[in-house]
């Protein structure tokens, strides 16, 4: 008999032990698979958010390139302009001479032999003896000055006039350049560049008029040194008057007039 209930103690221990491996792994597999669940769900949620701040990036690229094709690139755009009547050299040229340099090699009589190309007669003639006369240097080397100054103005005049119409030629053609613009970076960079050459052209047209002023300044002080020497001569001529009558008035004074006795 105890054998009998040894025997079915085991048989139940054993089948109870066999029921509860089943029940356990279940459970776990069960957790496990919730768990791997809940983390496809998050990374599905990440690629999600992932994917549309793809698509934003996408949309903001879209949109900057667009803006670019429209305002296109300033840096290229100025490397396609023309700049050969802006270089440097062409920016600060300067028209004539200085008035120092025509100082030092004006000829001090050539004034007395300037017609002004067939306006004027020369004023050098001859003396009674047929003789060529010799003129103070220093009285007519303002004129020869004047004269310099006027002959340097023309030349300014046509070296300036020469170089408008270039900046105008230059002008109409960025002009033209600015209708044909596809991109507002063009636009503004011709822009710029007609504001540089309406620049340009006022300081030549300024460089021609500093020119004038020069003639015109040399004129003034001719007239007012000639005035000068004008009341210097006359007061000279008084003065030596004054001195002469002195001593004219000394020297009656040293005569004794004798009366003939009859």
């Amino acid at each position: 008999m105890k054998t009998i209930v040894a025997i079915l103690l085991v048989i139940a221990g054993t089948v109870c032990a066999r029921a509860q491996i089943p029940v356990t792994d279940f459970a776990n597999l069960t957790n496990n698979t919730m768990n791997q669940v809940e983390n496809m769900a998050k990374w599905v949620e990440s690629i999600a958010q992932l994917k549309t701040q793809i698509d934003q990036l996408k949309q903001q690229v879209s949109i900057q390139g667009d803006i670019r094709q429209w305002t296109g690139d300033p840096g290229a755009a100025g490397a396609q302009l023309n700049l050969n009547a802006l270089s440097v050299g062409n920016m600060v040229q300067q028209f004539g001479q200085t008035r120092a340099t025509i100082i030092s090699t004006v000829n001090s009589v050539a004034s007395l032999d300037n017609t002004s190309q067939g306006i004027f007669r020369t004023i050098n003639a001859a003396n009674l003896d047929g003789q060529p006369v010799e003129h103070d240097p220093l009285t007519f080397r303002r004129y020869s000055v004047l004269d310099s100054q006027q002959d340097n103005y023309q030349q300014v005049v046509l070296d300036s006039k020469n170089r408008e119409i270039e900046l105008q030629e230059e002008l109409a053609t960025t002009l033209a350049a600015v209708k044909s613009a596809s991109t507002d970076a063009e636009v503004r960079k011709y822009s710029v560049k007609i504001e540089a050459l309406n620049g340009q052209l006022a300081t030549v047209a300024a460089q021609r008029r500093d020119q004038a002023d020069q003639v015109v300044a040399q004129k003034i002080a001719n007239d007012a040194r000639l005035e000068q020497e004008r009341i210097a001569a006359a007061e000279l001529e008084a003065n030596d008057n004054y001195l002469a009558n002195q001593r004219v008035s000394t020297y009656m004074g040293t005569l004794h007039v004798h009366q003939n006795q009859p």
